[in-house]
């Protein structure tokens, strides 16, 4: 659970109260050695575990963009170490596509090790895949990004296709970490201070922190639909805690939402309920949430 114990809004500089910012981070075209990656999350005081290991498998579908060239490459077989895949390759005559079986290529899901009847294939398949263990995208440092906050903070998108969030004053210090990561990976993050008072900020931040919490609301009720007699108990506690969890943030924010909270909490009460009875259905022990 976010911990949640600074005022709300806080006065900084000359005075001005912030309610906020709103904030977007950029890593076009980013590519940094993993090792950089965990070290520069270690210097910003971040958690280095949320920047993992890549398992071979996933490293071979990474490579497999650059080996598909003139090439379709196709998982055909797996057992409890291996992952078979055919190499089928595609040329063109005049107006007809012809495929050729090129050859069998042997992925070790432990080792990450390559083999195939193709030694040059197989060296070049190797190297992309090694490639691939070793480097980090921009993709991959976004996703460690959203993890952190999802641990440590809150994003509350502003725009429906999200990339550029509010978050909330509380969290400055947390999103100063989140600079000093991108600055030391060769990213970028925008920050855009959002000062109490004004008709409009307050009304854009109302809404971004009601319209983010509402989904979470949302994403509640839907999981507890889904719950079935095979549903694991653990599950349903997973599921009782987040709505806890969600409960807690919206008795934070309350000073953003406005008018808004007494329908997020009729919302939230509605999914607590259904959960309630999802488990009496179940199990026919309560849990409460």
């Amino acid at each position: 659970m976010t911990a949640m114990t600074a005022p709300l809004p806080i006065s900084v500089g000359t005075g001005t109260r912030l309610l906020g910012e709103v904030i977007a981070w950029a890593c076009p075209g980013l590519t940094v050695p993993h090792t950089l990656l965990v070290a520069a999350l270690e210097a910003a005081e971040l958690d280095p575990g949320v920047a993992r290991e890549l398992a071979p498998r996933h490293a071979f579908a990474r490579a497999c963009r650059v080996l598909s060239d003139r090439r379709i490459i196709r998982p055909v077989a797996e057992d409890a170490t291996t992952i078979k895949f055919q190499f089928t390759a595609e040329s063109r005559e005049g107006d007809r596509f012809e495929y050729t079986l090129e050859t069998m290529l042997t992925l070790d899901k432990q080792t990450g090790a390559v083999t195939c009847e193709l030694p040059g294939l197989a060296t070049l398949a190797q190297e992309e895949l090694d490639r691939c263990v070793a480097v980090r995208t921009g993709s991959d440092v976004t996703r460690v990004i959203q993890k952190l906050f999802e641990r440590q903070a809150d994003l509350f998108p502003i725009r429906p296709q999200g990339g550029t969030y509010f978050t909330p004053i509380r969290h400055v210090e947390f999103v100063d970490k989140i600079q000093d990561l991108l600055n030391r990976v060769g990213g970028r993050l925008l920050r855009f201070p959002v000062p109490a008072g004004t008709p409009e900020g307050n009304r854009s931040v109302t809404q971004a922190v009601a319209d983010g919490l509402a989904a979470v609301v949302a994403e509640h009720r839907q999981a507890v639909a889904q719950f079935g007699t095979d549903t694991r108990s653990d599950t349903l506690e997973r599921a009782a805690e987040k709505i806890r969890s969600t409960r807690f943030k919206i008795q934070a924010y309350a000073e953003y939402l406005a008018g808004e909270k007494a329908s997020l909490d009729r919302a939230l009460q509605a999914a607590s309920d259904e959960l309630r009875a999802k488990v009496e259905q179940i199990a026919g022990e309560p849990v409460l949430a």
